[in-house]
């Protein structure tokens, strides 16, 4: 990923995982030191990032956003930003344009 960081997959043997929203809710309260978060599929995830727990956080709100829009959970119908006020990466410009079409 040019840029940016990738989720990677750490074992944590020490650590029992926690699941996606209660790591979130732990990372919101500024809790969560050394957490292991559960991903799914054998995919867990750490905050070893130059960002730590807020690279974290951001990274697991995203992880949440795309599952609820690949189960179409997520209602982007009131999404709107003011011209020229959001800046969104144009592979993040495809999703939403993608999610937000209808059949």
């Amino acid at each position: 990923m040019p840029g940016g960081f990738a989720m990677r997959a750490h074992p944590a043997p020490e650590t029992k995982p926690l699941g996606l929203d209660d790591a979130i809710r732990l990372l919101e309260a500024g809790e969560g030191a050394d957490i292991c978060v559960d991903l799914g599929d054998g995919r867990l995830a750490r905050a070893d990032g130059p960002r730590g727990r807020e690279g974290l956080l951001q990274r697991l709100r995203g992880h949440k956003m795309m599952l609820a829009l690949a189960s179409g959970a997520a209602d982007l119908s009131r999404f709107s930003a003011a011209p020229r006020s959001l800046t969104i990466a144009p592979g993040v410009q495809e999703i939403l344009d993608a999610a937000t079409q209808r059949d």
